[in-house]
């Protein structure tokens, strides 16, 4: 796990680019303490800061070469499977140096060329210089994990890099704020790829790799993989089968993810995702496992006690601690720092409080993220169900239940208040669009009256809602739930829930992994029929049967229970001081 930076200098006129591009490695330094490296190869200085995770030695340190001098590659991230891949590799001829992953992608990309990216099991952000054909080659892992950004000067230059901040360091670059971006994030709280809040600065998309070459004049951008193809051949096995396979698939991901030259831990809430983790990391670590969780004072909110008792049963040494309304808003107001742009998942906050817990005691995490993008395992997949059902309510009373609905003074953790006016919100349009509607934070009128009336045009013509009906025209022959599935990776996992995950492990310079997020067990997930993964209303039927031998009775039937932080909470008690310490989070630093 680390960070990249890099910038071409196509004129090769040797000015200020690899201070530059120094500059940008210190600027996160945090995603990489151990060793920075900075080299230049003809028009191109890479840069590269380490997390040593796999391999300690100096000789796995970045930008790392082929023998032949051709090869040259920054990489953040971790590929599970590299072993395996050495090992066919040494078998054709190759000579390794290492034994670190680096060194498998680099001769993996020289044997199979772009074909390399499908193999590869794991997480990853990278960029490889072929001096040969004077060819940069960008590539990100099947969800996008890892991230990286870029910016195209007027010469056709290239400056990218893991996080905004390190571009910040490039004074060639204008940081215009985009109201595209602007409006995505007012919509849904995040924003979606390839935007982000500055104009001409991009986030490559998940499962893409881009070729820039002629000196910067010939870019093209190529999806290696489809996430909807993973539904449409479904699997014929019995329903023992498939539990049995499905565990089966998350034991091997789990032994994977536990690969490590420094100590591994898990982040543990005592929900059935983390709880499941934590219980197969147990049958194979040797020695003590150290678990953390984040609480509380705000009962509805307080996930500690479940985590305690399911740390006890399992057999772990555990970490818990309570974020304080004190400490937290002086955290909120600096929170920009981690993630260089807007993004209002206010599970940030205790995720940012369990990362910096746990990197006192360990280097590597493992998660439960992902299980319910591929299981099935939100709430809004239960209203979805109902959609049906509340679609024939006349719109005159929807509209008056919404309306009584937003008085509410409620501030229970997702409140039956809120929750009705989503659903019924929802209802008034169509199926898909519903689905989209139930995390919509304001609507384009609300919006239009945040921005402006001048920006009334852009609201309405640049809805995130396209790119979701983009998303949906892909899969118009699944079925509903799986369409819904497939919507959801590509928008809210992929830069909402594995952008958070990444910042907050990042800043506190321990590397997260996500077993769930396996492409055999992604793949396979999908494959399941629609009606085991949901059975009726029963959210994660299928992994819940699977894991009942595996973890605590008590977890299997836990109700469900997002992430959150209590901040309307938090704000509405304290008065107008903390408002406006939130205001200055958000409004007074201004992005830039």
């Amino acid at each position: 796990m680390c960070g990249i930076a890099g910038k071409s200098d196509w004129s090769n006129s040797g000015g200020e680019t690899a201070k530059t591009v120094s500059l940008m490695c210190e600027s996160i330094s945090r995603r990489g303490p151990d060793n920075q490296g900075v080299r230049s190869f003809d028009e191109i200085t890479l840069g590269h800061r380490r997390l040593a995770i796999i391999d300690l030695s100096e000789n796995a340190n970045q930008p790392m070469s082929s023998a032949d001098g051709r090869f040259h590659i920054v990489f953040n991230g971790e590929i599970y499977n590299f072993i395996e891949i050495k090992d066919e590799l040494i078998k054709s001829g190759y000579t390794f140096h290492t034994n670190s992953d680096t060194e498998v992608i680099l001769y993996a990309f020289e044997k199979y060329g772009d074909e390399c990216f499908k193999m590869f099991n794991g997480m990853f952000a990278l960029a490889i210089w072929d001096s040969k054909l004077r060819t940069l080659t960008f590539a990100k892992d099947r969800f996008g994990k890892k991230p990286l950004y870029y910016f195209f000067d007027k010469n056709n230059n290239v400056t990218f890099a893991s996080e905004i901040k390190a571009l910040k360091q490039d004074s060639s670059i204008p940081f215009e704020v985009s109201y595209e971006a602007l409006n995505c994030f007012l919509a849904i709280g995040y924003i979606l790829s390839p935007m982000t809040i500055y104009k001409d600065i991009y986030k490559l998309e998940a499962a893409h790799y881009m070729k820039i070459s002629d000196s910067g004049k010939s870019v093209s951008k190529v999806r290696y993989w489809d996430y909807s193809d993973s539904f449409r051949i479904k699997n014929k096995d019995s329903e023992e089968d498939t539990c049995s396979h499905t565990l089966h698939l998350l034991e091997e991901s789990v032994k994977r993810r536990m690969i490590s030259d420094v100590p591994v831990g898990a982040f543990l809430s005592g929900g059935v995702d983390s709880t499941s983790i934590v219980a197969l990391m147990k049958k194979f670590h040797k020695g003590e496992l150290h678990t953390f969780s984040v609480g509380f004072n705000q009962e509805s909110y307080n996930e500690l006690p479940d985590a305690d008792r399911a740390a006890k049963v399992i057999g772990t040494n555990h970490h818990g601690l309570i974020c304080d309304i004190k400490d937290e808003l002086e955290f909120i107001n600096n929170a920009v720092d981690v993630f260089d742009e807007p993004f209002a998942d206010n599970s940030l906050i205790p995720m940012i409080e369990v990362s910096k817990l746990a990197s006192e005691y360990v280097t590597v995490v493992l998660s439960g993220d992902g299980a319910d993008e591929i299981f099935a395992g939100y709430i809004t997949y239960k209203a979805d169900k109902y959609y049906n059902y509340a679609k024939p309510i006349p719109d005159s009373l929807k509209k008056f239940i919404i309306g009584f609905s937003e008085n509410s003074k409620n501030k229970k953790k997702l409140n039956w208040q809120y929750r009705q006016k989503q659903f019924l919100n929802g209802t008034l349009h169509s199926p898909e669009q519903a689905h989209y509607l139930w995390r919509q934070f304001f609507s384009p009128e609300e919006r239009v009256n945040i921005l402006g009336e001048k920006y009334k045009d852009l609201v309405y013509d640049t809805d995130p809602y396209f790119i979701f009906k983009k998303y949906y025209y892909k899969c118009v022959d699944l079925e509903p739930l799986d369409r819904n599935l497939y919507v959801d990776g590509m928008t809210w996992l992929t830069d909402d829930i594995l952008v958070k995950v990444d910042r907050t492990t990042m800043f506190s310079s321990i590397e997260a992994r996500c077993p769930y997020l396996d492409p055999k067990l992604v793949d396979y997930a999908a494959s399941i029929p629609c009606d085991r993964k949901m059975k009726g209303l029963k959210l994660k039927y299928i992994l819940k049967k699977a894991l009942k031998d595996v973890v605590p009775e008590f977890v299997i039937n836990k109700k469900k229970s997002g992430f959150n932080s209590p901040v309307g909470t938090w704000i509405g008690a304290n008065g107008n001081d903390e408002f406006k310490t939130f205001n200055k989070f958000v409004y007074d630093r201004k992005f830039n």
